[in-house]
């Protein structure tokens, strides 16, 4: 343990290494980033973060409450209305089997050049697409599917089954409502289904419930028909992979009711996204986003009649 007595010696050793020590080099700029991977543990299971990148969003993207109301929620925690939000993936390693949950954007360019890095982060974290046994998706537009398939369209995980929610893979096959989807609402279809047509001899459509072990899938619509949340638990630990129920941490905690502008049905994703912050706040719940800032784990907490976030530490060890 570290007392004064450390202190007062090591700083008398910095003091004369200052004095007579060599000169040292200039370091270059190192000009990138380090690679968007973190990991912690969850009971037994390894869980690991994998940034896809960053979508340039901003606050005109939230709806269904005043703008005053919005930027008030964001200056509150230091935030401007220009948003560049994450993408994050995440790996659950179970010992048994590698699950991939959201699979990123892909070589898809509608959010700009800064997205599409999952293959790229998986590789950095010792992980090689091959290795993948099941891609477990939240829901299916391009930023959370679209990276199941490679540029040429062809399957990025050659060895993984897809599993989704039943109401998702019905509602984007469904030809009759995609005819009836106004003329800005077709490519979505288009995306899924090109994103999900390389896997249809392997997609496991499920009802909530257990998707493997220690793996159970929850219904959270409204952002999708069949949007879900992924409870992972393993002993006495859990944690909830929540998807798109929060796109940005100061406006969906203070103002829960705010829509945002890819919601299906936004008041059904309020109602989800009350549900779903009431039970993790209630039960202090570690929690991961997919759009909250990398590596995206930490808590919703009650605060008065809305909630707060709090970001969880860094883990430092596994």
């Amino acid at each position: 343990m570290l007392n004064r007595r450390h202190l007062l010696v090591g700083a008398t050793a910095a003091s004369a290494f200052a004095t007579f020590g060599p000169a040292l080099a200039k370091a270059p700029l190192a000009s990138a980033q380090v690679a968007g991977i973190h990991r912690r543990k969850i009971g037994a299971i390894e869980v690991t973060a994998i940034l896809d990148g960053v979508a340039p969003l901003g606050a005109q993207l939230f709806s269904g409450k005043p703008a005053a109301d919005i930027k008030a929620a964001l200056e509150a925690q230091g935030m401007t209305e220009s948003l560049p939000t994450s993408v994050n993936a995440f790996v659950v390693n179970t010992g048994d089997k590698t699950w991939l949950i959201d699979a990123g954007i892909g070589a898809n360019q509608a959010f700009g050049p800064n997205l599409g890095r999952v293959e790229a982060n998986l590789k950095a974290a010792g992980i090689d697409p091959a290795q993948i046994d099941g891609v477990i998706l939240t829901h299916a537009h391009a930023d959370h599917a679209e990276g199941l398939i490679t540029a040429t369209g062809s399957a990025r995980f050659p060895n993984a089954e897809v599993i989704i929610h039943e109401a998702e893979a019905a509602f984007w096959a469904d030809d009759g409502i995609m005819s009836r989807a106004p003329a800005e609402a077709k490519p979505f279809f288009e995306s899924a289904r090109k994103s999900l047509a390389p896997y249809a001899a392997r997609t496991r459509k499920v009802k909530a419930g257990e998707v493997a072990p220690g793996l159970v899938l929850e219904h959270a619509p409204g952002h999708t028909p069949g949007h879900s949340v992924l409870r992972v638990t393993s002993g006495s630990e859990q944690l909830l992979l929540i998807g798109d129920i929060m796109h940005n941490t100061a406006i969906h905690t203070a103002l829960p009711d705010a829509g945002f502008a890819f919601d299906g049905d936004p008041a059904v994703a309020a109602a989800s996204r009350k549900r779903i912050f009431d039970m993790i706040s209630t039960d202090g719940m570690l929690v991961a986003g997919t759009h909250v800032g990398f590596p995206g784990f930490g808590r919703v907490l009650k605060s008065g009649q809305a909630y707060r976030w709090v970001a969880a530490e860094w883990a430092y060890t596994l």
